[in-house]
């Protein structure tokens, strides 16, 4: 699904990536792991094409969208789903309204949209709660929404910055476990983050950067 061949991102002087290459298959579930500034904002950036790279290839579904002229953006991240540190929600918008969002410019019929984002929520938990607004949400049910949000489309990819980085270890479970959930159904999913005990809970494919480099790629591995 994911190819990187020569991957490198360079700001002014500095190197945010160095000469990356990495493969990930449909359907796995990958943490990104490294200290701040090690370059994993910068690769999940890259992949939903908010960054281009200085040089090198990102194919994802065999497209290289390095190239991908700025118009075809949007129809790129329709498929794909995205999860935010922050949520990003419209906070005087419903629950509901705040997942429906991202699917009614598609021309789906109401009926079809109210099924999808019933059928999102109730992934997350959250499908007793559609009317309340974000704003009333505790933190940890607003990244609940956010990933509701981001699966409503059925992408066959999901990508999460950071997303247990605002919340305590009892909601950064209870959103990891969401995850894992959505990853079961066939959904690849990537998460970067600094949570050494998650990581070493799940023991996913863990990918860890250091300098702009991958300098470790194990299977069922801890955090170090």
């Amino acid at each position: 699904m994911i190819q990187l061949r020569g991957v490198t991102k360079k700001y002014k002087n500095n190197y945010a990536l160095r000469n990356i290459n990495l493969d990930i298959m449909s359907g796995e579930f990958v943490f990104i792991t490294g200290s701040s500034g090690a370059g994993k904002s910068t690769l999940m950036k890259l992949l939903y094409k908010e960054e281009t790279p200085t040089s090198g290839s990102v194919m994802i579904g065999g497209i290289n969208i390095a190239n991908l002229p700025s118009e075809k953006v949007p129809n790129l991240r329709r498929c794909m789903g995205i999860v935010f540190q922050d949520y990003k929600l419209l906070m005087n918008q419903s629950v509901y309204d705040n997942c429906a969002y991202v699917i009614r410019t598609l021309g789906m019929s109401s009926k079809e949209i109210e099924a999808r984002v019933s059928g999102a929520l109730k992934v997350v938990g959250l499908y007793d709660k559609m009317k309340a607004k974000a704003s009333e949400l505790s933190g940890g049910e607003q990244q609940r929404v956010s990933i509701a949000r981001a699966i409503v489309n059925g992408p066959p990819l999901l990508i999460a910055d950071e997303p247990t980085g605002n919340l305590d270890p009892k909601n950064s479970m209870e959103i990891m476990q969401i995850l894992e959930q959505v990853n079961q159904k066939g959904i690849t999913v990537l998460v970067s983050t600094h949570d050494h005990a998650m990581v070493d809970y799940f023991r996913k494919r863990v990918l860890t950067l250091e300098n702009g480099q991958i300098v470790r790629d194990v299977q069922a591995g801890t955090y170090e």
